[in-house]
């Protein structure tokens, strides 16, 4: 099992998250407070992973009708923004357990992809894991979930209350991986395994 390195969130000079401005390469171009990233609507870095339980269902849940960007619609993924100084796994570990209790699983990283529209600019990794423990909601951020085949996970998608972050990375995984067999295979063939060990307690 791959363990990348113990990568933490660099010092805070204020109470505000700080998050990296980046170019299309995935350069930095400058540290700034997440409220700039907003408003300027820069891009940025981010992460999603699909949360699997081993009978082939997806775990899709709401936002909260307080969250900065899509609030109050469903989203297939888990994730979010990658603080200056954290790595892209130690994010994907560290938000499926502040989101939903998700510990004690490797993650699989599965493809890139690029999203931008009037409220977010990133660039986005995503990630996938396979998990049959207790879920617990963060209610700051997760209103409500359940377990989803993938007939119900289209019908999700054509209901048009889904986050477009999430439609987008849900069509690229479909275009790559086809279907939740088809995940499981590159995972026998050989796909990495991450740690979370490193970051979750």
């Amino acid at each position: 099992m791959e363990t990348p390195s113990k990568n933490r969130p660099e010092t805070m000079t204020s109470s505000e998250e700080q998050v990296s401005w980046i170019d299309e390469q995935d350069q930095v171009i400058q540290v700034l407070p997440r409220s700039e990233i907003r408003a300027r609507n820069l891009l940025h870095r981010v992460t999603a992973t699909l949360v699997f339980h081993p009978d082939g269902r997806l775990f899709v849940h709401q936002r909260t009708h307080s969250k900065d960007v899509y609030p109050g619609r469903f989203d297939l993924m888990v994730g979010g923004t990658v603080v200056a100084g954290e790595d892209y796994p130690a994010n994907a570990c560290r938000e499926i357990a502040e989101e939903l209790g998700v510990r004690g699983v490797p993650l699989y990283h599965l493809l890139q992809y690029r999203h931008q529209d009037e409220y977010s600019n990133s660039l986005v990794q995503l990630f996938a894991c396979w998990y049959d423990g207790e879920i617990i909601l963060q209610p700051e951020e997760v209103a409500d979930g359940f377990w989803a085949t993938e007939v119900q996970v289209q019908e999700v998608v054509a209901g048009g209350q889904l986050c477009p972050d999430s439609a987008l990375g849900w069509q690229c995984f479909v275009q790559q991986y086809g279907t939740v067999d088809g995940l499981r295979r590159a995972i026998d063939d050989g796909l990495p395994a991450i740690d979370c060990g490193p970051w979750v307690v």
